[in-house]
């Protein structure tokens, strides 16, 4: 009962609060209607049961829970479209501004696929290249080890080099203080003549006179010390043999240029003859052609009825053919000329000229091609005759003691029998032209029939010099 008391002086307090407000719940009169379904006091007193206000309230009580939830759920409802919304307005904004972004993403992914693929290159590239660096690496310690042992060998033959130079000197000291006591005790002539020995030696004569020195050191014909005739005439005849020798290699090297230029004088002729053919099958053209095109211009001529052309302003074929000549006097001398065979003989003539001059001019370059081989061949052999020339004399030196035993006793039977020893010095000097010329032919290949001469040559020399011997 205090519940149905209560609730009735709340409603109570409303109507009056309404009741006070002419506006309320939309009224929009003056304020004094009602609002239907209200409970409103009758100015009669009738009392209503409580058992129907009681019900009513009920009724009132259920139908605003149930209004409660309804307003819950539309609540509910509300929020939940609210929150569709602003997803779908969420959704919507996404998709305009993530167009630029899935490009975006897209190009990245395409970019990823590139790189990728790149590192796999590199990687094979990397591994191609460490495998190859290791075969490299393992190539150059094969390669170290192989010269650290040469090395090692070379250094073992240096050091027995070394000691054999240190050797050398010591006997090169030794014999250069034994040709010095020898000098001294000489005579003064003995000494002049050995001077001049040694002047030829530092000349270029090396390989000959040792031996000079040699023969007329043990020759012990005369007790005064002096050389004999025979030892000067075999020192003679070995000078004579170098000369000669000399002589062979200077007409080798003049042949071999002989025969350069024959080679060259060939080629050039050659090449006139076929450019000789070439042009009088081009002139047998052009006289056909020049056939032809008189027989096509009397023909037109006739067809023209007599219609002649005015030449006056064209240009003949001299005019033509002097424009396309350098030289102001061959322009001239073919302006004169208006016949085409004469023109082409004159072109004809001006460029065998120019062949005869091209090959005067392939001429001079291989001679002086020649020229500049001959001086490096002078020049390397001036070198090893320097560099002979030294050993030479460390041999002779070595070689002096026992050869000048063996000369003493050849100059002894030399003095006893004259004819002997000229005899051996000329089959000496033909055996060493014949082993020149023999070295000669392998070393440049020359034509059988010249060698025969050459070998004719050298039996000539050998007979002048046993002549020059028994005179």
């Amino acid at each position: 009962m205090s519940e149905v008391l209560t609730l009735q002086e709340k409603q109570e307090d409303e109507e009056a609060e309404e009741s006070e407000d002419d506006m309320t719940c939309g009224d929009l009169g003056n304020g004094l209607g009602r609002r239907p379904g209200g409970v409103y006091e009758t100015e009669s007193n009738s009392e209503v049961p409580n058992e129907e206000l009681k019900q009513h309230l009920r009724d009132a009580l259920e139908e605003i829970e149930i209004l409660k939830v309804e307003l819950e759920t539309s609540q509910r409802q509300l929020e939940g479209k609210g929150e569709a919304l602003r997803i779908l307005q969420n959704m919507a904004v996404f998709n305009k501004a993530t167009s630029h972004t899935k490009a975006m993403l897209q190009k990245a992914e395409e970019k990823k696929r590139t790189l990728e693929k790149e590192i796999n290159a590199l990687q094979w590239e990397i591994e191609y290249d460490q495998d190859r660096f290791k075969n490299i690496e393992e190539t150059w310690t094969e390669k170290y080890d192989r010269i650290y042992c040469e090395n090692a060998a070379l250094k073992e033959t240096l050091k027995l080099r070394t000691d054999e130079v240190k050797i050398l000197k010591s006997e090169n000291t030794i014999l250069s203080q034994q040709h010095l006591e020898f000098l001294a005790m000489l005579d003064v002539k003995q000494q002049k003549v050995v001077q001049e020995n040694m002047s030829f030696n530092k000349t270029g004569f090396t390989d000959i006179t040792g031996l000079e020195l040699a023969v007329l050191g043990a020759c012990t014909c005369n007790p005064s010390g002096e050389p004999c005739s025979c030892a000067k005439m075999s020192a003679v005849t070995r000078k004579q043999l170098l000369q000669l020798k000399q002589e062979t290699e200077h007409l080798k090297k003049s042949k071999d240029e002989a025969y350069i230029m024959a080679d060259a004088f060939r080629i050039a002729f050659e090449q006139q003859l076929m450019q000789r053919k070439d042009q009088a099958l081009r002139f047998t053209q052009v006289n056909k052609l020049r056939k032809k095109e008189t027989k096509f211009i009397n023909w037109k001529r006739l067809k023209e009825d007599g219609h002649i052309t005015s030449q006056g302003n064209k240009k003949s074929l001299g005019q033509k053919l002097a424009g396309m000549l350098i030289s102001d006097a061959d322009c001239r001398t073919i302006e004169e000329l208006h016949n085409p065979h004469e023109a082409l003989r004159v072109l004809v003539d001006l460029l065998n000229d120019k062949e005869e001059a091209l090959a005067h001019q392939r001429k001079v370059s291989y001679m002086l091609a020649r020229a500049k081989e001959l001086k490096e061949e002078t020049s390397k052999q001036s070198k090893e005759n320097n560099l002979s020339g030294e050993s030479i004399t460390q041999k002779n030196c070595q070689y002096s003691t026992t050869e000048s035993q063996e000369s003493s006793h050849c100059a002894n039977s030399c003095c006893q029998n004259p004819g002997s020893q000229n005899s051996t010095c000329s089959t000496y000097n033909t055996k060493v032209l014949k082993n020149s010329l023999r070295s000669l032919r392998k070393s440049y290949s020359w034509p059988p029939g010249t060698m025969h001469c050459k070998e004719n040559d050298a039996h000539e020399i050998g007979r002048t010099t046993d002549v020059d011997s028994t005179s």
